[in-house]
């Protein structure tokens, strides 16, 4: 992967033609992917060929604490994170893009579009944009504590705390977590610095209670996406989101968890498409 060097971090990205360059002027049809905590930018493999099919320039990156970008000392915040990627998008001469978000990534999505609005051409937060729930506070809680003390808990433990997102339904099936565990069973532990700096910038996130105030300064089309069995972001949080956003577009991806864009990547990316195709304008008072 072809590298950046930004202010004492170096953050891995690649960048994914269209198909079918059709506006001599890419920026406005750039896709930004950001990922989620933890989750390494080849997590985007599902999505990005129908958004390069439908005629849109994808970037993908790695996030601060996620290889083989550095992991700086923690702690991070969704600030850094935001800093990173307008950075990134500097030294790729991108200077209007959507910003597309995943969980975290939607929270750094969702801090570009109030904070720059000149940079974002639309914005989509998946499974990220709600108040924050109990479990999500809690949940974040026990992860940036277990980074802190960075003992060694076997691979399984961090295999089934991926799998909780499943719905219920899909983890009472013995060939779907055994297919799963194949999959990410033996996958190396996440190391610190880079695990704890993103978790402490997660609970820093959920524990804002005033960050949703600002919610009806969007002024930018925005889609909220939720997915039916998520419990980080449930759909009735994040119904209540897109109505405080002026114009935003709410679309929920049926029989999907929080894991949407990793197993339901086509329903992912054609809401996605929809969305830019539909060419919606904010609502103004």
């Amino acid at each position: 992967m072809p590298t950046v060097d930004l202010d004492h971090i170096t953050i891995a990205y690649d960048v994914y033609d269209a198909d079918d360059v059709h506006d001599a002027n890419l920026d406005a049809e750039t896709i930004v992917l950001i990922c989620g905590c933890g989750a390494p930018a080849v997590g985007w493999f599902g999505i990005i060929p129908p958004l390069t099919a439908a005629g849109y320039r994808v970037v993908t990156f790695d996030n601060r604490g996620v290889a083989p970008s550095s992991s700086p000392p923690a702690p991070y915040s969704v600030a850094d994170l935001v800093a990173d990627t307008l950075g990134l998008c500097d030294r790729l001469d991108i200077v209007r893009a959507t910003f597309v978000g995943h969980s975290m990534g939607g929270w750094v999505a969702e801090t570009i579009t109030i904070e720059h609005p000149d940079r974002v051409r639309a914005a989509a937060f998946l499974g990220s944009c709600n108040v924050a729930t109990a479990w999500e506070k809690a949940i974040t809680t026990v992860e940036r504590d277990l980074a802190r003390l960075d003992c060694d808990l076997p691979p399984l433990f961090y295999a089934t705390e991926t799998l909780r997102y499943l719905p219920n339904s899909e983890l009472q099936q013995d060939a779907v977590v055994d297919d799963w565990l194949t999959l990410i069973g033996d996958v190396p532990v996440w190391p610190n610095p880079g695990r704890l700096g993103q978790y402490e910038a997660c609970l820093a996130w959920s524990l804002d209670s005033t960050r949703t105030r600002a919610w009806p300064s969007i002024r930018v089309p925005c889609l909220v996406m939720a997915f039916e069995h998520d419990i980080d972001s449930p759909p009735s949080r994040a119904r209540e989101a897109a109505a405080s956003i002026p114009g935003a577009r709410y679309v929920e991806i049926p029989d999907a968890s929080h894991l949407a864009p990793f197993t339901h990547p086509v329903a992912v990316a054609d809401a996605l498409i929809d969305f830019l195709a539909s060419g919606s304008s904010p609502r103004h008072p």
